[in-house]
């Protein structure tokens, strides 16, 4: 998940291979059930995890926010700061066109911390949750000398007689779409945004994706995952990228000197959703929920920009990773 302020360290970045990226790559070895690269389960690393051996329609998912990394408690309510905190685990939700079912809330909260700002965090993480159907059923409280820590885990179920959408099974010839624009989130936007639950259900009824995943780290990061996860590549379209540029991304080009479709591809906490469809869905149909088009999966592996005049670069795969 992403944050707002970069926590890397250069001299340890030099001395060894590090990442989350590269943390997952090296933990999916030896975590998870066995058997889980059988069509019945979902592979570690996924947006959401399995939580039994045998069913992959219940599923869990848990995410950490960190006072001076994900938020700023000096800026930011701690109801909003709740109510975030429960909104990147249901954008988990979408990303496997999930059901949010309850969750479970622990925090370390600042030794120093009112106990109305205690009791805001949680009303707001809670009251988020009902709106989707998922309270706050339990969790653990600690506290601490150090920035507050709020980390809550969501279950969620898929629906009867289908299968969670995982990232893995994007095939070339696979159009690419994303449900909104993105770039420049950290101008507001990344405290505020909607997960696209409903709109996943929808997608994932109407229009059978073969992947989706949610844009936490950056467009050009986590679509990186799905062709990792998928073994192929993808050509993104220029004129299409310009399209899906959200107003921040250009306001905050402008203060940054970064372009904005840097901003778009890489700018993390979008939490819009990669959607790749099958080549033969009927446009009226992905139109009709609004879906924009960016691009197409290719078997040549990597990630590229095709230019009006058929040119091609590389894009780099990269955005937010903690642990860098």
């Amino acid at each position: 998940m992403a944050g707002v302020m970069q926590p890397a360290s250069e001299s340890n970045a030099n001395s060894e291979q590090r990442g989350e990226l590269e943390l997952v790559r090296r933990l999916s070895k030896t975590l998870g059930w066995p058997g889980e690269s059988s069509e019945a389960h979902v592979a570690f690393g996924d947006d959401m995890c399995q939580l039994t051996p045998d069913d992959n329609t219940l599923l869990g998912t848990v995410d950490m926010l960190m006072d001076g990394v994900d938020f700023d408690s000096r800026k930011h309510s701690w109801e909003a700061i709740g109510r975030k905190a429960m909104a990147v685990n249901l954008s988990d939700c979408a990303a496997m066109a999930a059901v949010p079912v309850s969750a479970l809330c622990a925090v370390a909260l600042n030794a120093n911390l009112t106990m109305d700002a205690a009791l805001e965090l949680h009303r707001g993480a809670h009251e988020f949750g009902l709106r989707y159907g998922c309270p706050i059923v339990g969790g653990d409280t600690n506290s601490w000398p150090a920035p507050t820590t709020i980390s809550i885990s969501v279950t969620a179920r898929v629906a009867p007689a289908t299968t969670p959408v995982r990232r893995d099974g994007a095939r070339a010839g696979d159009r690419i779409f994303v449900t909104g624009p993105g770039g420049g989130s950290i101008l507001g936007r990344h405290m505020t945004f909607e997960p696209r639950v409903e709109l996943a259900l929808d997608i994932r009824r109407q229009l059978r994706p073969h992947a989706m995943i949610d844009i936490s780290d950056g467009l050009a990061l986590d679509l990186g995952r799905v062709l990792e996860a998928s073994d192929c590549g993808a050509v993104l379209d220029e004129s299409a990228l310009e399209a899906v540029i959200h107003p921040d991304a250009r306001l905050l080009a402008k203060r940054d000197g970064r372009s904005p479709r840097e901003h778009l591809l890489h700018d993390g906490e979008d939490f819009e959703l990669i959607v790749v469809l099958p080549d033969e869905v009927p446009d009226q149909d992905w139109q009709r929920l609004g879906l924009l088009p960016i691009g197409r999966i290719a078997s040549e592996t990597g990630l590229f920009l095709e230019q009006a005049d058929g040119q091609r670069e590389t894009i780099p795969i990269r955005g937010w990773e903690h642990f860098k």
